[in-house]
């Protein structure tokens, strides 16, 4: 084996590795208002207006839901290793509340740690109508389709 061959194959042997070791990284993705720290201690609660807030941080990802004096602006962090589901490593909820006057009334800043698992209820709603076997929806059908003439179509 000549000095050339053992170069390449020193060369060849670096980038295995690299692209190996790349593959091990995880995928990092960011989701919704990136929070600009300084721009949000731009705004004094019983001062600042609603509208300085929409030109400070723009428009919110979520208002209220039943009443528009509450804003939220949130940020999510995922990572994904190769082909493991996405995890969520950090979230950022900017709360601002106005009063009556659109006058900012407070700010709360939530994380994470904050954050709390929500177990979706087992409860199902009944639906209204006909429980009906794969027979009887087969056999209900037969005689519906009437082709006589004397049946008004819709009109083309």
């Amino acid at each position: 084996m000549t000095a050339k061959d053992r170069r390449y194959r020193g060369l060849y042997a670096a980038v295995a590795l690299c692209v190996t070791v790349g593959a091990c990284s995880p995928t990092v993705k960011n989701h919704g208002y990136r929070i600009d720290e300084t721009r949000l201690a731009q705004i004094t609660p019983g001062v600042t207006s609603r509208e300085e807030v929409r030109r400070l941080l723009g428009s919110p990802s979520a208002a209220g839901t039943f009443e528009d004096d509450r804003w939220y602006y949130i940020s999510q962090k995922t990572e994904r290793m190769s082909f493991y589901q996405a995890e969520l490593v950090a979230q950022d909820v900017v709360g601002i509340t106005f009063d009556e006057r659109g006058i900012v009334a407070g700010i709360e800043q939530r994380g994470l740690e904050d954050a709390q698992a929500v177990k979706p209820s087992d409860d199902t709603t009944r639906t209204l109508g006909n429980d009906l076997t794969v027979l009887q929806q087969l056999l209900g059908n037969v005689g519906r389709f009437n082709t006589s003439p004397s049946t008004p179509t819709a009109p083309r």
